[in-house]
């Protein structure tokens, strides 16, 4: 159902949409779980939602690098994104896995749970640094929304630097 409702709200940000929204001062973020936490990263970023991942382990991979899958004929790196933020390990029993791309650079990453696309304005961002006191390049933003609800947005650049270069090398 997430799925779905990504693909329909990316592909629904027609040329018109974007600039209202960009006027507006307003940006999408994908939201997941992560250890019963909420974090999200721009729709922008994001190329698709798939269920049931099969990883295939690559011995000698950094710890932050799961493995490798296969999405319709492309192999394309599997990143731990619970260790690069310090919340333990991604178990092998996954079921939402994040499509991201970044310009040349494709990976997945699994996470807990996806659970919605937010809609935000620019006074709803915070920088991480006012709330924690701590200077972490991990987060680029928190979402303050009503009430007592907060997303952290993922630094999901930074976080691929941290992992390096993550060409999977294929035989052709």
């Amino acid at each position: 159902m997430v799925e779905e409702r990504q693909r329909d709200k990316k592909n629904s940000l027609d040329s018109k949409t974007r600039k209202t929204m960009k006027e507006q001062n307003e940006k999408l973020f994908t939201v997941f779980d992560l250890e019963g936490e909420e974090y999200g990263i721009s729709v922008d970023m994001m190329d698709e939602i798939v269920r049931d991942v099969d990883i295939s382990r690559i011995p000698g991979s950094p710890e932050n690098v799961l493995g490798a899958t296969n999405l319709r004929g492309e192999v394309i790196p599997v990143i731990d994104l619970k260790n690069l933020l310090s919340l333990g390990r991604t178990s092998d029993e996954v079921q939402d896995t994040m499509i991201v791309q970044m310009k040349e650079q494709k990976f997945a990453a699994p996470v807990d749970r996806l659970k919605d696309i937010v809609s935000t304005k620019k006074e709803q961002l915070v920088d991480p640094s006012n709330i924690t006191n701590l200077d972490d390049e991990k987060l680029k933003w928190i979402i303050r929304l009503e009430g007592t609800r907060s997303i952290r947005v993922v630094n999901i650049r930074k976080l691929a630097k941290e992992v390096g270069n993550l060409d999977i090398q294929t035989d052709k």
